[in-house]
């Protein structure tokens, strides 16, 4: 009887143990699951600003960017630490450099990171362009479109740009590696954000040269992501496909009348990450 208390006890006892060990186990695991702390930099598209009917002045919207969708997917799988997104609409290079040498919050959201996103540099090229942000339309007549067309034109011939946006954003490469040196950077590549300009009018004299400048802003883009390209130290992100490409029949659900795509768009580009990801 005595000896039979005493492997009753034992049994008891090491079960509690196996019952603690697997439950302190399953915690562990929990916890250690959610290892990724996620950092968005970049400019409006990181921002997730909406797209406006093209030359409207209003105020400027934000709804669902694609950080957002990486940040759910990366939760809803149990993965998320946390999140942050530092994108604004209209920033440059510069901008981001500022603020990883001068903001503390920033800096401290990227000393903990393990992912970083990045979308940075059509700004500093189209802000060598009149043509800025929401007075796009005034430009699509017979007596400015060959003014844009012009300047366009000039900006391709100037290697010097180029080769500026691939220092700028490799200085903030730089400078993250610097703060955080195991994060992993994902680089995006533009897509091309003018499919609305083809037939746009039914102006028999205007649409060949909107076609026009609409070709040259394909290469220009294209520029821009050889720059991003040459950038080292970072995964980077094609989007033009996943944004419609040249045979995706989603590109105008995407980007219907604006450079700034709809929700279905940011899932896109999100998705594109995602895939990078993996």
């Amino acid at each position: 009887m005595y000896i039979q208390k005493i492997k009753k006890t034992a049994i008891t006892f090491f079960s509690f143990l196996l019952l603690s060990a697997m439950a302190t186990g399953t915690a562990s695991a929990a916890e250690n699951k959610k290892t990724i702390d996620y950092v968005a930099l970049g400019d409006s598209l990181a921002a997730g600003q909406k797209p406006t009917e093209l030359g409207s002045v209003s105020t400027k919207l934000y709804g669902t960017s694609y950080p957002k969708f990486i940040r759910d997917e990366l939760s809803g799988k149990g993965m998320l630490s946390s999140y942050a997104n530092f994108g604004k609409s209209g920033y440059q290079t510069g901008h981001v450099i500022y603020d990883l040498n001068y903001d503390n919050v920033t800096i401290e959201a990227i000393k903990g990171a393990e992912i970083i996103t990045l979308d940075i540099g059509a700004n500093d090229l189209f802000s060598q362009l009149q043509a800025e942000e929401g007075d796009v339309s005034q430009w699509l007549t017979p007596t400015n479109i060959q003014g844009l067309i012009d300047q366009v034109d000039l900006l391709l011939l100037n290697p010097g740009a180029f080769y500026y946006l691939t220092s700028q954003v490799t200085t903030i490469v730089t400078k993250i590696q610097s703060v955080n040196s195991d994060a992993k950077i994902y680089l995006m590549g533009y897509y091309d954000a003018f499919s609305f300009l083809e037939g746009y009018t039914d102006d028999p004299e205007l649409q060949p040269k909107i076609n026009d400048l609409r070709g040259k802003l394909q290469v220009l883009i294209t520029a821009c992501n050889t720059a991003l390209q040459g950038v080292q130290g970072v995964t980077y992100v094609d989007t033009t496909i996943a944004m419609g490409g040249k045979s995706n029949p989603n590109a105008m659900t995407y980007l219907p009348l604006d450079i700034h795509p709809t929700v279905q768009g940011y899932r896109a580009i999100a998705q594109a990450f995602l895939d990078a990801m993996k």
